[in-house]
């Protein structure tokens, strides 16, 4: 026999050789673990971000007695009874008022010009008396030409 024999020591060294090559180690990979926490960290905020700011707040607003809206009522019916602007009505609603004004031509401005002309000329004025009637109620003025939802309205604030 001229072929070469090998021993079983050499056999095995050469197929753990062969096997170690094959065989790659995976790199213990810390990132899912971390990825995972953070993401669970996440989730956990935004849930709790969401039951604290969806708590009811409830802003408790003044009720408006009979006579404050009799004063309220003279207050903006003196403000248009000359001229062709007329009040249409007011609406004591929860929270807010809303004052309804007609007028007999649309203005010839953009809605965002009629937004500040509301605010700088029919609002009351800050020291007004008609102040302490509304107390912590919203006061909007609507003006409209034909219907009050095609109108422009603004929020006067004090």
């Amino acid at each position: 026999m001229t072929q070469r024999t090998m021993k079983h020591n050499d056999w095995v060294k050469i197929a753990e050789r062969k096997r170690h090559r094959n065989k790659v180690r995976p790199k213990k990979n810390v990132l899912p673990f971390w990825s995972l926490l953070l993401a669970g960290f996440i989730i956990l905020a935004s849930a709790w971000n969401y039951w604290v700011d969806n708590k009811p707040h409830s802003v408790v607003h003044a009720e408006i007695s009979h006579d404050a809206q009799t004063r309220i009522d003279r207050y903006f019916s003196k403000q248009y009874m000359m001229g062709s602007w007329k009040l249409s009505r007011i609406n004591f609603n929860d929270g807010e008022l809303n004052v309804f004004v007609q007028i007999p031509t649309p203005l010839a401005m953009t809605s965002t010009e009629i937004k500040s002309y509301i605010k700088q000329s029919l609002c009351p004025h800050p020291k007004s008396t008609v102040w302490n009637d509304v107390k912590n109620n919203s006061l909007f003025i609507y003006l409209y030409s034909d219907k009050p939802r095609n109108g422009d309205y603004a929020l006067c604030t004090r």
